[in-house]
């Protein structure tokens, strides 16, 4: 592989790593905090890639006000799931195997809403950018894969930022060790895990309009949450730190293998190496081991 080539391949595995990581992050939120596998966060994906297709459509064609928009709904939208279809079940007790259950049926219920109203077809995002790369010496870079890098990048340091140094952070880091001892102390646990699910919704929402943007809109773009489900597993469950890199070093293996052995093959490779790296350290990369979990 040429040095120009095997650059631009590395920049374009970094930026959609970073994709993978908010994707991690997102799902590993949850999973910190209530301990099961939140796969209706593939719906909120879903949600948020039609939402910012009309939007930006039909309402209003541009790009960081409907990014920012796509992004509150998103937030909005994991709220609702959660109030919806998790917290009466919480509240009522129930076990760990319910929420995945109830998690799974949301997802296929998002899946099967929008392939029933609006058909398989593809719906692509308009234009933002009349220049589409930009040349450096022999590298040709794209422009929408520097826009993922840029934004994923500023989320990850903000939300870094808000779970180290605001109130609402601490109570969720306090949250992920025990979710009960902090209500003993005065934290109101349901506001914390809406905001969890709050930001989970808003890194989804990100998520959904970038893979939107970069891809195109269709029912099963939420299952493209599975390489950053991959990545929180690889990374280690319970560690965040351990899903951006996961979801980075995912990225920049899936972009070079492809460059050079082809799509197909590239997913034998990188699933097979994922299930030896599992079998030879269960808890990933930066994880600790859980007795119970979904």
């Amino acid at each position: 592989m040429e040095l120009n080539i095997l650059l631009q391949q590395i920049f374009n595995g970094i930026s959609l790593g970073g994709v993978y990581a908010l994707e991690a992050v997102g799902f590993g939120i949850i999973f910190n905090i209530l301990k099961f596998s939140n796969f209706s966060h593939s719906g909120v994906v879903a949600i948020s890639a039609y939402f910012g297709f009309f939007v930006s459509r039909y309402i209003y064609t541009h790009f960081l006000v409907t990014l920012i928009i796509t992004t509150l709904a998103g937030g909005l939208i994991g709220v609702i799931i959660e109030k919806l279809i998790f917290r009466p079940i919480r509240l009522k007790g129930a076990p760990l195997t319910l929420f995945l259950v109830n998690s799974i049926t949301a997802a296929m219920l998002v899946q099967q809403f929008f392939a029933a109203t609006l058909g398989d077809d593809y719906y692509p995002y308009p234009v933002f950018m009349k220049q589409t790369s930009i040349n450096i010496g022999n590298l040709t870079i794209s422009k929408t894969y520097t826009l993922m890098l840029i934004i994923s990048g500023l989320v990850l340091l903000l939300l870094t930022y808000v779970l180290k140094r605001t109130k609402v952070g601490i109570a969720l880091r306090a949250a992920s060790t025990d979710i009960r001892t902090p209500s003993l102390m005065g934290v109101n646990i349901d506001f914390v895990i809406s905001v969890a699910f709050f930001i989970a919704g808003v890194l989804g929402g990100i998520t959904g309009y970038l893979l939107g943007m970069t891809y195109s809109v269709d029912p099963f773009i939420g299952s493209m949450i599975l390489k950053g489900i991959i990545a929180a597993i690889i990374g280690g469950m319970g560690s965040l730190g351990g899903g951006v890199i996961a979801g980075l070093l995912l990225g920049g293996a899936e972009c070079l293998l492809i460059a050079e052995i082809g799509s197909s093959l590239t997913q034998i490779v990188i699933y097979s190496g994922i299930f030896v790296l599992l079998l030879i350290r269960p808890e990933g990369i930066a994880g600790k081991r859980y007795i119970i979990k979904a």
